[in-house]
């Protein structure tokens, strides 16, 4: 044990949240994997002890200040994301029989007395909209990528850093509600946008990648939204200009999860109060995790500096 807290004397918060979130799912795995197919439990598990592996090693190794080096040094969580995403369509049901859209269903007609995934596209149909709103949804996948360099390229390491933590725990957060509380969401359980909607190039990009790139169960909140709102809530502090770039991507971003049916409504709000608590919390838990590492306190704020 003490061997491990040695290599991880130079650990920041963000090695330590993904090495956390990395251990549990991989502990929920080896314990209750079983229920899977025995190869794919297998799999898993291993891929997890590399992760570990993997996650430990970069952990142990100094920040580097502003170098392709001291980029990937930072920004390596973020990585593994879509594969800790994907595997999720397993680990949902490992506690669950089913999705609980029913119950979901029920908040989202109380709230706004419709389903607004199905009669936003029904009320707006025009082929402009519907595509401006699939392009932004796709933007999704570009969305930490660009903020992440925006922030690296403009010098702003503290700003930089800091997002990369709070975006891992605003992602891990949802991750472990969709592992106990899967909801399928309107792309599983409602009828696909169709007739000359369904002709556009990227409603089709985002329906080829939604195939098997999806995990289901992950709707409730919104990961999508909360991480998009979660980088404006981290840019506004550091950087303003990176916040007006990316501001126009998140409000249509969050706007196209619903009108695309890809979220439900109440997805969506769960999403954006999901990124105020959790960024919150993140900034709150910081003190604690810095004084985990042997250099004790203040050790990545100093480091923030390099």
């Amino acid at each position: 044990m003490s061997g491990v807290r040695e290599r991880l004397r130079l650990a920041q918060p963000s090695d330590l949240i993904f090495q956390a979130y990395v251990g549990f799912s991989g502990l929920v795995i080896l314990l209750v994997g079983w229920k899977l197919s025995t190869g794919l439990w297998v799999g898993l598990t291993l891929s997890h002890l590399a992760l570990l592996a993997v996650g430990v090693w970069w952990a142990s190794q100094p920040l580097r200040g502003r170098s392709l080096a001291g980029f990937l040094r930072d920004v390596y969580p973020l990585l593994f994301i879509l594969f800790l995403y994907w595997e999720l369509r397993y680990l949902a049901l490992l506690f669950n029989d089913g999705y609980h859209d029913p119950r979901v269903l029920g908040w989202e007609e109380a709230l706004f007395g419709e389903q607004l995934a199905m009669t936003l596209s029904a009320r707006f149909p025009y082929l402009w909209l519907s595509e401006l709103m699939h392009f932004f949804y796709a933007l999704y996948f570009l969305l930490l990528p660009l903020a992440a360099v925006l922030l690296y390229l403009r010098g702003k390491l503290q700003g930089f850093r800091e997002f990369v933590y709070v975006e891992l725990v605003v992602l891990f957060a949802c991750y472990v509600v969709y592992m106990f509380y899967p909801v399928a969401g309107p792309h599983y359980e409602f009828p696909k946008i169709g007739g000359k909607l369904a002709g556009g190039t990227f409603y089709q990009l985002v329906h080829w990648v939604l195939k098997d790139g999806g995990s289901m169960g992950a709707a409730f909140p919104s990961a999508h939204v909360a991480v998009a709102v979660a980088i404006l809530l981290v840019s506004w502090r550091h950087d303003r200009v990176v916040w007006a770039v990316m501001l126009p991507l998140v409000v249509g971003l969050t706007i196209g999860t619903v009108y695309g049916r890809f979220h439900y409504g109440i997805d969506t709000l769960g999403g954006v109060m999901a990124a105020f608590l959790l960024v919150a919390a993140a900034r709150a838990l910081r003190p604690w995790l810095e004084g985990f590492s042997l250099a004790g306190p203040g050790n990545s704020v100093k480091a923030s500096a390099v």
